[in-house]
């Protein structure tokens, strides 16, 4: 997008700001369209005391599903997702009318930035959110209840249970993926894994295997991992 175009579009949404997105102090719907159950685990905890709904979908293919029911007041999508690029439902989300009060894009690739802005996000999250108080800052405008309970809080710890699911995935996405883009959609999910647990042996491997095309010892690599958390 160039300098005018990026101007017409930041006046678009000026005026466009003039009404203001519907705030809650009590109800409310954040969809939330999210591949992985860490990240998604970290975000419900986040969102603790928003007093809304946050509805968790994993794929374009389902949000679609979600939007073709009700509008949500906000929307955060992870922009790789299983079916798709996450770009592509920002934009339409953009377009909708009404349009949602608050689009929020998630990458594990900070470079995706001014993308995510360009189809349409009002911000921007990198993975893993690194502040809780800047994350309920964004979406406080929406659900206003979250500005009284922004007090300093820590990061969410990762929930056992949703790392080994995710760890059991990233298995599966390698032992049934090919050259392409089911293999692409697989290492930039056990990527974007490894950055949010700050792994950076798995994200390493990553690497390794996009370069070789191999994906042997990033196989045995999560395997490892598995055996390595607690049984449940």
């Amino acid at each position: 997008m160039n300098t005018s175009d990026r101007t017409a579009t930041a006046q678009w949404k000026a005026v466009s700001a003039m009404v203001p997105p519907r705030q809650h102090a009590q109800g409310g719907t954040l969809l939330l369209v999210e591949d992985s159950h860490v990240a998604s685990d970290s975000i419900r905890l986040m969102f603790r005391g928003a007093g809304a709904r946050l509805r968790r979908v994993d794929s374009l293919r389902a949000a679609q599903q979600h939007l073709d029911l009700y509008t949500p007041d906000a929307v955060i999508v992870d922009i790789g997702l299983p079916d798709g690029c996450g770009l592509d439902l920002i934009a339409e989300l953009d377009r909708r009318r009404p349009r949602v009060g608050l689009i929020v894009a998630t990458s594990g690739q900070p470079d995706l930035a001014d993308s995510a802005l360009d189809a349409g996000a009002d911000h921007f999250l990198p993975k893993p959110i690194a502040s809780v108080q800047d994350f309920r800052g964004i979406l406080a405008p929406v659900f206003f209840n979250l500005r009284h309970h922004n007090a300093a809080m820590p990061t969410p710890t990762h929930d056992s249970a949703a790392l080994r699911d995710d760890v059991y995935m990233a298995c599966d996405l390698l032992q049934g993926s090919s050259a392409g883009a089911q293999r692409a959609y697989a290492l930039q999910f056990i990527d974007a894994l490894g950055r949010s647990l700050g792994d950076s042996a798995l994200m390493s491997a990553v690497g390794a295997a996009r370069e070789s095309g191999r994906v042997t010892e990033l196989a045995l690599m999560l395997r490892q991992r598995l055996r390595d958390q607690p049984m449940i």
